[in-house]
Formats: structure tokens, C-alpha cells, sequence
């Protein structure tokens, strides 16, 4: 970085920058034109102080769906995209309560480091490390810790690399691998630092969280009882942990965990040695059609899931499960099922209009979006929402109308 491009960063975090920031944001949310904006700005400021100005109001505008306190944070894209939210981050400091010294390695703008920082602390003496390679990305994680009102005495942050950061007094160790160093990637050797190397340098007696991509797969030097972990929020699948060390919750296991708004995880959790049940399939459609969480997916856990409930899968290969009891667990989503029909636009918008439906969202699995996004566009008329779930039953390709629980959509006897 050079010397004025770290002036303005400064300048950025300075009491100097943070009305323009404010004002900035304030038109973004009023849909000023951007040009307008930028216009307005270089009145006030140069051309790179604008332009980091409007970086960074975007940035807090969409940052707010992970962090309560995002209007006073500071964020690179990346550290943005990458950072985990403010829920999952104290959800994975609950496995480091009671310990004195935690590094955060790769903290980047501090999402996890806040968490871990706010964990319960023993004594004056304790304290947690970030560390991160990146320059700038430091800087906005040592604001982003004084906005969340951290003591700095208990929380540092340091600039260096993995390979030299010492270890010693470490007794627990939370890393976030880049895993974008090229091409974004799934593959553990090709993390910077890579997962073998943070196995290899971090003793068995601490205790250990890596954060890695959902996809990224299990390797033969990984510990025979490190669990995995898939974590999610509302309808998408997070990240996965991998845990290891004296503080891992189930070990050899794999879990999908759910984290509600209200608070509330909900989770899943089967041993390895587990993991190959049979397929249960059936040829007809219960009472009820679900649709397993992204974090259940993710972790292969669906066929255990339709165990735990006495649900079957009526397609092998889709992951749609169906039953006539009624199972309220916010890792499956439940549909009620009104009418089923063959894959037939003609059929389908028929019916609909039929019974009052002038709205429907389209979900599909096994079906070809192209066909999807067909019924996406049906002409209906009416006050009502359905569900229409394209899908297939063994070979044969068909259309379920069905509602969300609180949907009030009835049919009549005759329908």
C-alpha cells in the first residue's frame, strides 16, 4: 500500500470522513443517481476520497443483513463477502467460552474476531489475537473491533502470515482460510494457508475451528474425530466447520445446524460410520411434500432426516420427501399438497385460475429451468398464492399445487 493510499484509508476511519459517509448512504437509500452523488462529493473531497466514499456507504448498506452494528463498520468487498454474520460468529465463540488466549487467523474485517472477542473471559489476562496478511483489511478490523466497543487492551489485531505467527500460548484457534488466492476454489490444498498445513502446525491439545467452503470435501490427513459441520441462516447454507481438538461438540460426526432469527438452532447430527443408509422409495404422494434445508443438503444428512420424521423420498435422485404426518423442524420446509397434475402449462394454469390463484412462486427439482421459468410466467388472475413444485415421480414428470402452512388457500369439495 502506498503512503497516499493509506493516508486516505485514514482518512476514511477518521470523524473527518464520517458525515460525507452518512450523508452518502442516505442518498443510496433514496436511489440518488450515483453520478448526482459523485458529483456532490468532489465539492468536498478528491476524486479517491469520493470514490472510497461511495465503496464504502454500498458496502454497509448491504452488510446490514449480517451485522446489527454495519452503519459504523468499515468493509473490503472481499472481507465483506467472505466475513461470517454477527449470529454465526457468536453461535461458533460459544465452543471457545472459558479459554484464555484465541487467534483468529485470516480474520479479515473481524466478523468472526468480534464473536470470539465477546466470549466469557476469566481474567484481565486473557486475551484474542486477529491476524490477517492484508494491510487495509487490518485496519478496518481494528476499527471494526473499536465500534463494537472491545476493550483494544484484550483485543489486537496483528499484520503477518500463518507460517510466522507463534502458537505457543494458544488454546484455542478459529482460521479462515482465503480460498481465493486464484480461482475461487473448494479444495483444501489449494486454501492459503492450506488445511494440511494448519493440521500440521496447530497441536491436537487446542482446540480448533477452520472455516471452510460447504462443498469443500473430506481429505485422508484430516483427524479420524474432527467433526464437520454445515451451518446456516433463513434459507441458505453458510459455511462449513471443521472442529477439532477438546472443545469439538460431536466428535467423528457430521452436523447441519440451522440458526433461526429468533435464536433458536435446530440441528441434525449423524456419525461418519453412519452415513450410507438405504433409500426408502415410494410411488405415491403424501399428504405433505418437504424440502430439506441447504445445510441438511449439504451435509448429505437427507435421507437421516426422513429417518428421524418416518418420511421417504418418492424419487430417488431428488431430495424432495413426502408424508402424511406433519413435522414442524426448521431444517425441512413443509408444503401442503392441494392437486397434483401432469407437467402441463395448459393443465396447470387452468386449475390455477380455477380456484382463485393470481400469484404462485415455482420451485422445481429434475425439471430443466427453461421449463421452470415457463410456468413462472402463466397469466392468472385472483387474490391467492399457491406453490407450484415441478418435479418428477420415478420417470413420470408432474405439478404439484401446493401451499406454505400459513397460507389460507382452501379448495372447495368440488375441486
Amino acid at each position: 500500500m502506498t503512503p497516499s493510499t493509506r493516508e486516505d484509508f485514514l482518512w476514511l476511519m477518521s470523524d473527518q470522513a464520517a458525515p460525507l459517509l452518512a450523508k452518502v448512504q442516505a442518498a443510496f437509500e433514496n436511489r440518488i443517481n450515483a453520478v448526482r452523488i459523485a458529483k456532490t462529493l468532489r465539492k468536498s473531497t478528491t476524486p479517491e476520497r469520493s470514490a472510497l466514499v461511495m465503496e464504502q456507504a454500498q458496502l454497509r448498506i448491504r452488510a446490514r443483513k449480517k451485522f446489527s452494528q454495519a452503519d459504523s463498520m468499515f468493509f473490503t468487498r472481499r472481507g465483506l463477502e467472505q466475513s461470517s454474520g454477527g449470529q454465526i460468529g457468536k453461535y461458533k465463540a460459544l465452543r471457545f467460552r472459558g479459554l484464555s488466549n484465541v487467534a483468529d487467523i485470516c480474520c479479515g474485517v473481524g466478523g468472526d474476531l468480534i464473536g470470539l472477542a465477546k466470549r466469557k473471559l476469566l481474567k484481565e489476562t486473557d486475551r484474542t489475537v486477529g491476524l490477517d496478511l492484508d494491510e487495509l483489511t487490518c485496519f478496518f478490523a481494528r476499527k471494526n473491533i473499536e465500534v463494537s466497543g472491545l476493550d483494544p487492551d484484550l483485543v489486537t489485531v496483528e499484520h503477518g502470515d500463518f507460517a510466522g505467527f507463534d502458537l505457543q500460548c494458544m488454546d484455542g484457534v478459529h482460521v479462515d482460510p482465503d480460498r481465493r488466492m486464484q480461482d475461487r476454489t473448494v479444495q483444501g490444498n489449494r486454501f492459503s494457508p492450506t488445511l494440511k498445513s494448519i493440521f500440521e502446525r496447530i497441536s491436537r491439545d487446542c482446540s480448533l475451528s477452520i472455516k471452510v467452503a460447504p462443498a469443500t470435501p473430506r481429505a485422508s490427513y484430516f483427524p479420524e474425530d474432527m467433526q464437520r459441520e454445515w451451518i446456516g441462516d433463513h434459507r441458505e447454507c453458510k459455511q462449513q466447520v471443521l472442529w477439532s481438538g477438546p472443545r469439538t461438540d460431536r466428535p467423528g460426526q457430521r452436523t447441519a445446524t440451522y440458526l433461526g432469527r429468533d435464536g433458536k438452532i435446530s440441528q441434525i447430527s449423524v456419525d461418519e460410520s453412519e452415513m450410507n443408509p438405504t433409500i426408502e422409495v415410494v410411488d405415491s404422494i403424501g399428504r405433505c411434500i418437504y424440502e430439506p434445508h441447504p445445510t441438511v443438503l449439504a451435509a448429505d444428512l437427507t435421507d437421516h432426516i426422513a429417518m428421524k420424521y418416518e418420511l421417504r423420498r418418492f424419487t430417488a435422485s431428488i431430495v424432495y420427501l413426502t408424508g402424511d404426518v406433519v413435522v414442524d423442524d426448521p431444517l425441512l420446509t413443509r408444503f401442503e399438497v392441494l392437486h397434483i397434475l401432469p407437467l402441463s402449462l395448459r393443465q396447470v394454469g387452468k386449475f390455477l385460475n380455477s380456484i382463485d390463484v393470481g400469484r404462485i412462486e415455482v420451485k422445481k427439482r429434475g425439471i430443466e429451468n427453461v421449463t421452470a421459468e415457463r410456468f413462472g410466467r402463466l397469466k392468472l388472475s385472483g387474490p391467492s398464492l399457491a406453490t407450484v413444485i415441478l418435479t418428477r415421480v420415478g420417470r413420470k414428470r408432474i405439478a404439484i399445487i401446493a401451499k406454505r402452512p400459513d397460507n389460507p388457500l382452501q379448495l372447495s369439495p368440488s375441486e
